[in-house]
């Protein structure tokens, strides 16, 4: 629990940077998202977030560009849409600055061809800058890179360095690909129970692949005892962020919706 203290504080901070907002001060709108977002000075709202993250990014704001993009990539707030994620990063990207993090949305765009001209080969080279650098996401995409041979020769050992350093980071999509190349033996020795361990860690950041991961697991026995109820619970946690997979289990077995 909080101090009443810093709560006091947060509330205060929060007030006034309402009070600014309402005078359409853009800033003071972009900070106010961040505090319904995080739950800083008020009760948590993803949704009230989206809505003030899209006035702004509509009006050319590019931290709430990234930051819309950001929730449509994670579902927060919003149904998850990697299109519109990437569609936000775009604009972001095109209005361009010296931030790592916009570097890296940046590539995204290119590894897609949103809004711009597909490049494997310049995404891939700004991935690996950016994860030689430490950023958790540009590792576990130049892991990709690695692991599908998008303009790097495959290479599953090296891919799953890649994804072990995001997953050390605590990047939810590290930790599911590392759990993925213990499930199948690539890049490392085959190990159900270290996937399923890897899966789980990523499922409890509300990563819906890796809530489908440590699902299946539950469902088959893979590294854990078999449980259906519990498979049940997680391929909820899934499909409940949109993963037509865990949708098509839960159908197979009779619980959705």
């Amino acid at each position: 629990m909080r101090p009443l203290r810093v709560e006091a504080k947060s509330r205060r901070v929060f007030d006034l940077l309402e009070t600014a907002a309402n005078s359409s001060h853009p800033m003071a709108q972009f900070h106010l998202a961040k505090c319904y977002q995080n739950g800083h000075g008020v009760d948590q709202d993803s949704t009230k977030a989206v809505e003030l993250y899209c006035s702004l990014a509509n009006r050319g704001i590019l931290q709430a560009q990234i930051s819309l993009g950001r929730c449509y990539d994670s579902g927060l707030g919003v149904e998850q849409d990697s299109t519109a994620a990437s569609k936000w990063y775009s604009k972001a990207a095109h209005q361009g600055n010296g931030d790592g993090s916009l570097h890296h949305l940046v590539a995204v765009c290119l590894i897609n061809g949103f809004g711009t001209a597909a490049n494997a080969e310049m995404a891939a080279c700004i991935f690996e800058q950016l994860a030689n650098e430490g950023h958790s996401d540009s590792q576990y995409w130049i892991g990709c890179c690695f692991l599908n041979g998008w303009s790097r020769q495959e290479n599953p050992k090296k891919a799953f360095e890649c994804f072990s350093k995001s997953a050390d980071q605590g990047n939810s999509y590290g930790q599911w690909m590392v759990g993925d190349c213990f499930r199948s033996g690539s890049g490392v020795a085959k190990n159900d129970t270290k996937a399923a361990e890897w899966f789980r860690k990523s499922g409890e950041q509300g990563n819906r692949y890796g809530e489908y991961s440590i699902g299946n697991c539950y469902h088959n026995g893979w590294g854990v005892a078999k449980n259906i109820d519990t498979a049940l619970f997680w391929y909820r946690q899934s499909a409940g962020h949109g993963h037509g997979g865990a949708i098509n289990s839960l159908l197979a077995l009779g619980s959705w919706p």
